[in-house]
């Protein structure tokens, strides 16, 4: 780059004035000023945005949510089968203390 050359960012305001991020560095006098456009990067969506574009791409597809009771249903039925599951696990445990003759 030659010395007499700065490449510095900044910004247009609203009102059309060029807002530099630091101070220049070169002597006082005239200078030729280009301006290229800097993409911005988009930063992160926020939640809602997220969610309000799942919800919009579930609808274009023809899906549709679970309702309130095919929801209570699948909670009853998980919660079913880990009562079944320590169930199983308590008489494991039983049976396996009877075998060494002590007490549960």
């Amino acid at each position: 780059m030659n010395p007499d050359q700065i490449v510095m960012q900044g910004r247009v305001t609203p009102d059309g004035a060029l807002e530099l991020d630091e101070r220049l560095t070169l002597p006082p006098g005239p200078v030729q000023v280009t301006v290229q456009v800097t993409p911005v990067e988009p930063g992160p969506e926020d939640t809602w945005a997220v969610l309000e574009r799942i919800w919009a791409e579930r609808e274009r597809r023809g899906i549709e949510g679970r309702s309130k009771p095919q929801i209570d249903a699948q909670i009853n039925a998980i919660r079913d089968q880990s009562e079944d599951r320590m169930r199983e696990i308590e008489r494991t445990y039983e049976e396996a203390h009877r075998q060494r003759g002590q007490p549960p």
